[in-house]
């Protein structure tokens, strides 16, 4: 990214909204182990990490048909139950329901990277910040605590009636905080939620965590960053 250009976002943008999961927190320490401890509990050699793969996979199919359809919007932790309960099935596990709702539960406990908060910390005295998550309104409200930097504010794609990167969520971000698309940076280390982001007319940050490809998308980022650190150098004075 060019100087100029990221001097035209410093001046332009007053926000700077967050995917929350696996962007700001870490569910690869939280959710493998718990995984984990279900596959040995039913004496299972499977491995939990691609068990978290094909999951995470099916939920993300699952959530963006339910966007897709006719009907109310189906919650996070539903469309997650579902596709945990699928893919343990799909592996030949008979696992009770309780079991992987007490997995799902998880989520709300999630603790952000190592190089977040003090990122946060640096970003607050210029911008608001917000998390934007797929996320149920209740997860998100159990995870803010764990940010020693307060959030603004979050939003869930719940309260828009359709998971990212329908335009909803987006709109009502800038609704909710009375600002313009291109006031707004979205922060994310997935492709999909960015190019919706970035199609509605706000400013994209990619944050490459797992140092994978962007894709052909025509919506490109504007900043692309390895860690939440590098980020907050690029939108700071």
């Amino acid at each position: 990214m060019s100087t100029v250009a990221a001097e035209t976002i410093r001046e332009e943008a007053d926000v700077i909204a967050f995917d929350l999961w696996d962007t700001l927190l870490d569910r690869e320490a939280t959710l493998v182990p718990a995984l984990d401890a279900l596959l040995d509990d039913h004496d299972s050699d499977y491995d939990p990490e691609i068990l978290l793969r094909r999951y995470l996979a099916m939920h993300f199919r699952d959530s963006m048909i339910d966007s897709l359809i006719p009907g109310p919007h189906t919650p996070f932790k539903e469309i997650s139950r579902r596709a945990l309960a699928y893919r343990l099935d799909q592996i030949g596990l008979d696992v009770p329901d309780e079991e992987v709702r007490a997995v799902i539960r998880q989520w709300k406990t999630l603790q952000p990277y190592p190089d977040v908060d003090a990122a946060l910390d640096r970003l607050s005295d210029e911008y608001t910040l917000v998390g934007l998550s797929n996320g149920d309104p209740d997860m998100l409200e159990a995870v803010r605590p764990n940010f020693e930097t307060e959030l603004d504010g979050v939003v869930s794609v719940a309260d828009a009636g359709a998971y990212k990167p329908h335009r909803a969520s987006y709109d009502l971000t800038c609704e909710v905080f009375d600002v313009a698309p291109h006031e707004v940076v979205f922060a994310t280390a997935h492709t999909f939620d960015l190019v919706g982001a970035k199609a509605v007319g706000m400013r994209g940050a990619f944050l490459n965590r797992h140092e994978n490809p962007y894709g052909g998308w025509p919506q490109r980022p504007d900043i692309v960053v390895e860690a939440t650190e590098a980020l907050a150098d690029v939108l700071t004075e």
